[in-house]
This record gives C-alpha cells, sequence and structure tokens, in this order.
C-alpha cells in the first residue's frame, strides 16, 4: 500500500509521503545490518517516531505510549520475521546477505504500510469518522508481507 485509501489533498500526501518513506528508508537500512537481532530497536524506534510524526501533521498529539500501542498490531508479524532473517543472518557471508536483504525489503514494506493505514485513521479522525479497524489493519499488513515473502 503506497498510497492513502482516504480523500486525501494532495499536499497533506505529500506531507505524510515524507515521513513514511523516510521511515521506510530507515527501517530498510536498519534491516540490512548483517548482525543477527541488531535492527529491532532501530527499526521500533524510527516507526514510533514515524507515528508521532504523522500525528503532527494531522494536529493529533501523541504520546510514545500511544505509538507504541497503535504499533502493537505489528507485533507477531515482525517476530517471525525476526526468528527467520535473525537465524539466517548467523550464518556468515551468504546467510548474513540474505538474512539482511530479507529483513531489509520486509522493515520497509511493513513500516510503509503501517504508515499509510495510521495516516488514513489520523485523516478519518481529523474529519470525525472513526479508525479502521484492527483486523482489516492486520489483513493489510499480512498482504504486505506476503508481497515481499514472493
Amino acid at each position: 500500500m503506497t498510497k492513502s485509501k482516504v480523500n486525501m489533498s494532495s499536499d497533506l500526501k505529500k506531507e505524510c509521503s515524507k515521513v513514511i518513506h523516510t521511515t521506510a528508508t530507515a527501517a530498510a537500512a536498519a534491516g540490512a545490518i548483517p548482525i543477527p537481532m541488531s535492527d529491532t530497536i532501530p527499526i521500533t524506534v524510527a516507526q514510533i517516531m514515524m507515528v508521532i510524526q504523522l500525528g503532527k501533521v494531522f494536529d493529533v498529539e501523541i504520546s510514545q505510549s500511544v505509538a507504541k500501542s497503535i504499533l502493537g498490531v505489528n507485533l507477531a508479524r515482525e517476530t517471525g520475521r525476526k526468528i527467520v532473517t535473525s537465524a539466517l543472518k548467523m550464518f556468515p557471508g551468504v546467510g548474513s546477505a540474505i538474512g539482511g536483504a530479507i529483513s531489509a525489503s520486509t522493515a520497509a514494506a511493513l513500516t510503509e504500510t503501517m504508515g499509510w493505514i495510521v495516516a488514513d485513521d489520523f485523516f478519518r479522525m481529523s474529519k470525525g469518522d472513526k479508525p479502521q479497524d484492527l483486523l482489516n489493519a492486520s489483513k493489510e499488513l499480512k498482504a504486505a508481507f506476503e508481497e515481499v515473502k514472493q
């Protein structure tokens, strides 16, 4: 999901896009680190900051604890990715390269998808509507994860 699903103005989309793409790039860079489990903290921090920055775009005050809760929908998927890529990164050379590539592309895709889910929800909230339910959000994340696996 690289675009908003709501009827956001082009200026808002550009502003969201800048925040989301910058964070996805940072997540990919962290994911490419060839040391097992070394990307967890930088990716999580980047995603939390992304949610806070997106909140500012829509004048929504977000604390770190709320941002962490919003990102909680991704926890199970991220855990599975970590197990596989960390195991691959344990093998010097080819395993590290493959694990880093998988981790980087997955981190970027999930961060991008999460960013647009959050941006869409903040837009809906700014218009007085309800945010998307977690079940639909988790389906979008799963679809993004499946896309990266192929």
